[in-house]
């Protein structure tokens, strides 16, 4: 490495176009890794799972009228009448659904007492075919049968009954074993409800909730003023069923019918803003790697232009061209290095800061390792074309022309 020596005496005779391009380097190095983790972060979340079979299940409310006996026997009938329709396989009555930011979230526990609380969860009253309704898969235990359901009209407090819960709140309340967790007794809101079966993935109603991957699935079938019905329909049937459900519903007097919407739509609806967000930190990025290469294009031409006697006479001397053009490659080098450098300790300062302060999640060292592979890739691309012309000069022009 007979230049570095060279190249570090330049730059102590030349301190401010290195030392802005370094800090140019480093602030570009911190934004993008940043950018490029919240953005991979975001594209994860959009395509996280939620344990439903989405392109089958459509949801409505509609409205019910009566006395609770009545309503009972309404929500039943209903019910009946659309799972009898050929395009339809199953349907159920469940308070709520995954990202509908609507639902109720409660607190549970291995026992009735505040201080044992484990966690929170999201909370679904349903019946019997959930199961198979939403598609989910049991990985320990059993699915809800028709004696485990409880009828109650909606009054503000949870029933005792028989519930499923995710994998995820079953690892919660017990780490080491958490399929054991079957059989027992848990306390949802301070109420006891014995464990059934453990669903591999059900979501609760709040994507942006801490405890999004926690949720109760109880054999309460509630009866409101307005219900949610949940329909799968046969595969590809999709858009015929929701024909035939709405006209059949319509057939019905005083019949009302609201959020009549694809679980799809449900989730593009609630997905819109984080895409919007992934969206645009993908043109930040974009147009931040631009500028830095226009950047460090625009100083290594300038450190052309401004040395042209030295090249010179350089070549004079018997430089070749290979030897110029990895001066300027090698000098290039050193100075996405120290930007490099310098952008992972700014990187890793600020990391510390929005994980400390924020709750956000840490950058892998994955991210700061081929960020400053791709940093300085990049620079010895943008210096390349100047540097190529640079060593092509004919030493009697280059010394003429300075």
């Amino acid at each position: 490495m007979k230049d570095l020596l060279p190249i570090l005496k330049t730059f102590r005779k030349n301190k401010v176009s290195p030392l802005l391009l370094i800090l140019q380097i480093a602030l570009t190095f911190t934004i993008l890794v940043n950018a490029i983790f919240m953005m991979v972060t975001k594209e994860n979340e959009l395509i996280q799972p939620t344990g439903l079979s989405e392109s089958q299940l459509f949801s409505f409310s509609t409205n019910l009228e009566g006395s609770d006996e009545e309503k009972h026997a309404a929500l039943d009938t209903d019910l009946a009448d659309i799972q009898a329709l050929a395009s339809v396989e199953s349907a159920s009555t469940i308070t709520s659904l995954p990202l509908t930011n609507w639902g109720r979230s409660l607190a549970v526990g291995l026992t009735p007492e505040d201080e044992d609380r484990v966690t929170h969860a999201g909370y679904y009253g349903s019946d019997e075919t959930v199961v198979d309704t939403l598609g989910l898969r049991v990985v320990a235990g059993r699915s809800l049968q028709h004696n485990d359901v409880v009828h109650k009209y909606f009054d503000g407090h949870t029933a005792s009954a028989s519930v499923l819960i995710s994998q995820d709140l079953a690892y919660k309340i017990r780490p080491n074993d958490w399929s054991s967790v079957v059989g027992e007794t848990i306390y949802v809101q301070s109420v006891p409800q014995k464990v059934v079966g453990i669903v591999e993935t059900m979501k609760s109603p709040w994507r942006f909730w801490y405890a999004y991957d926690m949720a109760v699935i109880s054999s309460v079938k509630e009866h409101y003023e307005q219900s949610i019905i949940v329909v799968r329909a046969v595969e590809s049937q999709r858009e015929q069923a929701m024909s035939e459900v709405h006209q059949l519903l319509f057939k019905k007097p005083a019949r009302q019918v609201d959020n009549f919407k694809s679980f799809e739509q449900i989730k593009a609806e609630n997905l819109q803003a984080d895409y919007a967000v992934s969206q645009t930190l993908k043109v930040v990025i974009a147009a931040l790697a631009c500028v830095t290469i226009l950047g460090i294009f625009g100083q290594a031409r300038y450190t052309v232009l401004k040395r042209k006697k030295q090249i010179g006479t350089r070549r004079a001397l018997g430089a070749t061209q290979g030897d110029i053009l990895r001066y300027f490659m090698i000098e290039n080098a050193v100075v996405s290095l120290l930007g490099v450098l310098l952008g992972t300790i700014v990187a890793i300062i600020a990391n510390i800061y929005l994980v400390n302060y924020f709750g956000l999640t840490s950058v892998p060292s994955d991210y700061l390792i081929s960020g400053a592979i791709v940093m300085v890739i990049a620079g010895q691309l943008a210096v390349y074309y100047p540097a190529t012309t640079a060593s092509k000069v004919p030493p009697a022009i280059a010394t003429r022309a300075a």
